[in-house]
C-alpha cells in the first residue's frame, strides 16, 4: 500500500512541478495574439507562432518534473525504486503523447525525447541516493 501511495505522491510533485514550470512561459516570452497559453485548442492552432523559449520551457519542466517526481515517489516508498519507475513512465508517455497531440515541431518532439529518457537516467540516480540516505 505504501508503494501506491509513492506513485500518487510522485505523480502529483510531478504535476505541480510541470504546471508551475509552464504558467512562467507567459511571463517571459510573448504568445501571438489570439493565443490563450492556457487553453491546449488555442495552443494547438497557434504552434506555428509560439516563441521557441515557450517551447523549450515545455521541455525543461518536463524533464524536471520526471525528477521531482522520481525523488518524491522514492522518499515516500524508502525501499523500493518501483514507484519511482512507475511515475517516471507515466510522465514520459504523457510528455511524448502531448507533444504528438499538440502538433510540436519535429525538433522539440526529438529533443523532448532525448530529454524525458535523461531524466529518468538523472532521476534514477538521485531516487537511488534518496534511497541510500534513509
Amino acid at each position: 500500500m505504501r508503494n501506491v501511495f509513492a506513485i500518487a505522491v510522485g505523480l502529483v510533485v510531478s504535476g505541480l512541478v510541470i504546471f508551475l514550470l509552464y504558467i512562467l512561459g507567459p511571463q517571459f516570452f510573448t504568445f501571438p495574439p489570439g493565443a490563450n497559453p492556457m487553453d491546449p485548442e488555442s495552443i494547438k492552432q497557434n504552434m506555428h507562432l509560439i516563441p521557441a523559449g515557450a517551447i523549450i520551457l515545455v521541455i525543461v519542466a518536463h524533464f524536471f518534473g520526471i525528477i521531482g517526481g522520481m525523488i518524491a515517489s522514492t522518499a515516500v516508498s524508502e525501499t523500493s525504486l518501483i514507484p519511482a519507475y512507475i511515475v517516471s513512465g507515466i510522465i514520459i508517455l504523457g510528455s511524448i503523447g502531448g507533444s504528438l497531440a499538440m502538433s510540436h515541431p519535429a525538433w522539440s518532439i526529438i529533443t523532448g525525447i532525448f530529454s524525458v529518457i535523461a531524466a529518468f537516467f538523472l532521476g534514477r540516480i538521485a531516487a537511488i541516493n534518496k534511497m541510500n540516505e534513509e
